[in-house]
């Protein structure tokens, strides 16, 4: 089977863009290398993955020019290679996917997430969401909103949550002082670590939470001193962060790693205690299932998690941590108290957390889901 991915990017370190990685890896690995073609808008630049991914065609940016290239670039690719499947990964490519694919004759796959399918979309996006051959969503609440919204129809969508390499992300105690100094990470031995992580950008960044957590910590450090805040990631937000913390006095208890280095991003998650990511769901707000707090869990630790979005499929029966009300403050801090007083809780819960990435969001998870996935499509050819 021949498979053209077209993505928006698959260079950066973001959401989507991991997601469309492990999805590329998956395909070359159940088709071969030579049978998947991949096109990216955006290239690799500074803040990309330090590894290799190979692709046909990337651009440079988002420029008209680049697009315009990205275009044609499919559009020619399709015509002489004749792939049996356009794979899109974003909407935002859809309507291109979808026209390419009646002049070659190929079908259609899209991916969607969450936030852009309940923001307001092009023209040729909502006429590529709702003419593409089938879906595949990284979660329930996106492929539940597609059908009340009469959008798609629910046999025309599969959902495939995101993976963690597991070999990769996985538990860890061994924490050298230089390490800890570069990302400004109190030592772990002798701190409660309450950790969050992401694009510290505008406006994403005002509707996961970083500002609630930060208030939320400021009400329970009186009484736990050896309690710290560790934001990791970096962006324009910081700045706006960085005063909240010095009105609620906290500079000396809350600190920022900046920008991580994929090669240890693991072992910030390890140096943590819990992990908090509470994002709110609405216009231009809301996530599928983020890939930090699964990261998290694959390190072991128990994930505190919003209940308004995909978010909340992480959590399972609050055996591995909670989900709840972006706006209940005072659960958020009752729960991460019971964490810091409850040491057996954390360590079931820590324990949960890992059992639970490796049986459901694992790599290998990942991978037989979409060979079931195309395995379906022969059969109905």
């Amino acid at each position: 089977m021949k498979i053209l991915y077209i993505t928006p990017g698959c260079f950066d370190k973001g959401g989507i863009s991991r997601y469309n990685r492990y999805q590329i890896q998956a395909l070359r690995e159940l088709f071969g290398e030579e049978n998947i073609k991949v096109i990216s808008l955006l290239g690799p630049d500074a803040n990309s993955f330090e590894d290799q991914f190979d692709t046909y065609w990337h651009g440079n940016g988002t420029s008209k020019k680049d697009k315009i290239s990205m275009v044609w670039q499919a559009f020619k690719l399709a015509l002489k290679w004749k792939p049996g499947i356009i794979f899109l990964g974003h909407v935002n490519l859809s309507g291109m996917g979808w026209l390419i694919s009646k002049i070659s004759g190929s079908k259609t796959i899209l991916n969607v997430y969450g936030l852009e399918i309940w923001s307001k979309m092009s023209a040729d996006a909502s006429m590529g969401l709702k003419n593409v051959g089938l879906i595949i969503s990284d979660c329930r609440n996106t492929a539940d909103y597609l059908v009340k919204n009469n959008l798609r129809k629910e046999n025309s969508i599969t959902v495939v949550w995101d993976c963690i390499d597991t070999n990769k992300f996985k538990p860890g105690t061994n924490f050298q002082s230089d390490f800890l100094l570069k990302y400004n990470i109190p030592d772990p031995s002798k701190h409660f670590i309450i950790l969050t992580l992401g694009r510290l950008s505008k406006p994403d960044a005002f509707y996961k939470g970083y500002d609630r957590l930060i208030k939320v910590f400021s009400k329970l450090s009186p009484n736990y001193p050896n309690a710290r805040l560790v934001i990791a990631g970096r962006g324009n937000y910081k700045e706006d962060l960085l005063k909240l913390i010095a009105e609620l006095r906290l500079e000396d208890k809350v600190s920022f790693t900046n920008s991580i280095d994929e090669a240890d991003l693991a072992t910030v998650y390890q140096t943590c205690s819990i992990f908090s990511l509470i994002t709110e769901a609405g216009k231009d707000k809301g996530e599928g299932i983020p890939l930090t707090p699964l990261e998290a869990m694959a390190c072991g630790k128990p994930i505190l998690v919003g209940n308004q979005d995909g978010s909340r499929e992480a959590i399972f029966e609050e055996q591995n941590g909670y989900s709840m009300d972006p706006g209940n403050l005072e659960l958020h801090q009752k729960i991460i108290e019971s964490y810091i007083n409850d040491q057996e809780l954390l360590r079931q819960h820590s324990a949960n957390a890992l059992s639970i990435a490796k049986e459901y969001f694992s790599y290998p998870i990942f991978k037989s889901k979409h060979e079931i996935f195309f395995k379906s499509l022969e059969n109905l050819s």
